[in-house]
């Protein structure tokens, strides 16, 4: 009786592990196609129904189509990122079959930027953000940046 409870566990730690490098690796990607401007993958990565976002200029929340159109609607000809996503740490809260699966990604971003003619070599920002699988995979459906102290965050 001992022998499936054990297999039970390591299934579904094995299970996990792989939700939680599966997840490191979207991140990873989303921020780098950030820093190429390829907008259609970065909203691709976004949950179907939107994004509820919290930016680090302090402004209020906020709800986000997941388009390019509403993506890239406030930017300027020459904006430009260079974001790395760094000590990524992910929590699996649900996996329950009947709905989809929910994490919370927290991790620092740091680099630079230059948004609207303002550039920034001092970004650092603390980031919270709940994931939940959609059509299997892994979208990010709320997101909340805070600069770190001594760092900047994005101009209002």
């Amino acid at each position: 009786m001992r022998y499936p409870i054990i297999l039970f566990f390591l299934i579904g730690s094995y299970l996990f592990a792989n939700d939680v490098k599966e997840i490191k690796k979207m991140l990873i990607k989303h921020y780098n196609s950030m820093n190429s401007a390829r907008w259609s993958e970065v909203v691709s990565d976004f949950y179907s129904k939107g994004t509820i976002n919290g930016d680090s200029n302090g402004d209020f929340w906020y709800n986000r189509q997941s388009t390019e159109k509403a993506f890239t609607k406030d930017m300027s000809t020459g904006d430009k990122y260079n974001f790395t996503p760094r000590y990524i740490n992910v929590e699996i809260l649900e996996t329950s079959p009947k709905f989809p699966k929910i994490a919370v990604a927290y991790f620092y971003l740091t680099g630079s930027y230059t948004i609207g003619g303002v550039t920034k070599h001092d970004y650092r920002t603390r980031v919270s953000s709940l994931l939940i699988t959609e059509n299997g995979k892994w979208k990010i459906r709320l997101s909340d940046f805070t600069p770190l102290h001594s760092g900047s965050g994005i101009p209002n």
